[in-house]
């Protein structure tokens, strides 16, 4: 995943749990049954906060957990230690939100949005803006990283251009998770392969008859939806407008554009993420007060409530203000919340109880492949992880492909597919959580025009289904059951 950043799991298949006894597949689903009901009873009877709804959920699974055999403490612990296992994740959410909120401060924003609408035209923008992402992710092998920094960039250019921020983010997350999925230097790209004992090259030479498809549709549907953008786009002069409110209100030379060289020479550079996010905003205070004429004292509160701008002009204002670490501290609250449910129901057993009568009906290589791209996903929604749904599903999936012949490749495969690319498609998800909070887009709102996740899962399907590029294992009999073809399959 991004380099870094991703998690550790929240737990792992078979987790140590202590003296109780293992949950019936109809307790778990009934505690499962119960979170779903609290959900949505709360969110749409009494549009109560996600947040409170977690934190109730936990409450509630605390006595199921217990009538399991565990004590107090030892039910305690399995939230506690999860949540513990996602702090690094939650100080690079904190020191994204005092980027953010820096790079306003410093006029980074306002620059980097000028030129690029100087530069780009309105009907290449979905595509340039899908390009940028995935160019670099790609270098730097973090999706997080790229929507931290390239991402909130070009929602406000993409705003000056008229586009609704949903479709804007749908291209930044679709380039930013190519890259992330594709890149030798991605944790995700790295965890899957070493998962499941293949070579990380070749990995990424067999993810190509999955990947290149999908990103080619993503990059055609992208580009039509830019055309008819940009014929009914923004109000003539607009962009112009824009542009000269942000002459007036910054100064955007070449200083502005220091905190993104930092960043970005730090990531190329293999440093962790939490440290070169946060040199990127100090580097962007530094900027605000040298080259902008903030004082310190203001750049501190900055840094902590966010960037106002008060220029009388609302869309300038709105596109530029923002950010701080008191932005995030709802999304550290709901992912906090989101991980320690989930190290309730895994270290409990109660996940593997919902998966095993599953796996006895998987019988031919075409139903394993289909259940494997079903279950990833499954996964990452009860887990709140793609680091937790990689390792449950590569713990159980590999001993059956190796039953079934199939090459290890293609549960690595899969695993990115349907793992890596719907890390951001839940709202309770890491790559979720940050993404909305980040980019200030509902993860339900960005959704629909995540192309690239959609083709990803898709193409997953068609080859489990035909089983087109489907390597078996060269020893594998040939009465093996469902034989998959073993075309054109890169070595």
């Amino acid at each position: 995943m991004q380099t870094h950043t991703e998690p550790a799991a929240p737990g792992t298949p078979g987790a140590d749990t202590g003296a109780g006894r293992e949950p019936t597949f109809r307790y778990a689903l009934s505690a499962v049954l119960m979170i779903v009901a609290i959900l949505l009873i709360g969110s749409l009877a009494f549009q109560a906060q996600i947040q409170l709804l977690l934190f109730i959920c936990i409450v509630a699974l605390i006595p199921l957990v217990m009538r399991l055999g565990h004590d107090f403490e030892r039910t305690q612990a399995m939230a506690f230690d999860s949540v513990r296992n996602v702090l690094g994740l939650i100080m690079i959410l904190v020191a994204v939100g005092a980027l953010i909120s820096s790079w306003a401060a410093a006029g980074t924003i306002p620059a980097l949005v000028r030129v690029g609408l100087l530069i780009v035209s309105p009907a290449a923008f979905l595509p340039v803006t899908l390009l940028i992402c995935m160019l670099v992710s790609l270098a730097t092998g973090t999706s997080w990283g790229t929507i931290g920094t390239v991402g909130v960039a070009m929602i406000g250019v993409g705003e000056g251009l008229g586009y609704p921020m949903a479709l804007t983010a749908g291209a930044i997350v679709s380039g930013a998770y190519f890259g992330d999925k594709m890149s030798p230097f991605s944790d995700s790209t790295n965890l899957n392969a070493a998962l499941v004992g293949v070579d990380l090259i070749a990995h990424i030479r067999h993810m190509m008859w999955t990947t290149v498809p999908a990103i080619v549709l993503a990059a055609g549907v992208f580009t039509v939806i830019g055309v008819g953008q940009a014929a009914g786009g923004a109000p003539a002069g607009e962009a112009a407008a824009i542009t000269a409110a942000l002459e007036e209100n910054f100064r955007l030379g070449l200083p502005a554009f220091l905190p993104v060289a930092v960043v970005i020479v730090l990531l190329v550079l293999r440093r962790p993420a939490f440290p070169s996010i946060f040199l990127g905003a100090l580097a962007g205070s530094a900027v605000a007060v040298v080259y902008q004429g903030e004082s310190v004292t203001s750049v501190a509160a900055i840094l902590y409530s966010g960037f106002t701008l008060d220029s009388g002009f609302g869309l300038v204002d709105e596109l530029v203000s923002g950010g701080g670490i008191e932005s995030m501290l709802g999304t550290v609250a709901l992912f906090m919340f989101a991980v320690g449910m989930a190290g309730l129901l895994n270290h409990s057993g109660m996940i593997l109880s919902l998966i095993r009568p599953f796996m006895r009906l998987v019988t031919t290589q075409r139903r394993l492949m289909v259940t494997s791209v079903i279950l990833v996903p499954l996964l990452i929604a009860l887990g709140a992880s793609f680091s937790f749904a990689a390792v449950m599903a590569g713990t159980l999936l590999a001993p059956l492909y190796a039953k079934f012949h199939l090459d290890p490749r293609n549960l690595s495969r899969v695993l990115e597919d349907t793992g890596t690319v719907n890390d951001p498609t839940f709202p309770w998800s890491s790559g979720g959580v940050f993404i909305a909070g980040t980019l200030g887009v509902a993860t339900l709102a960005y959704l629909p025009f995540y192309f690239f996740g959609i083709f990803s899962v898709v193409m997953s399907l068609v080859v489990a289904v035909t089983g087109w590029t489907v390597r078996r294992l060269p020893d594998a009999p040939a009465t093996a059951p469902d034989r998959a073809s073993t075309e054109a399959a890169p070595a």
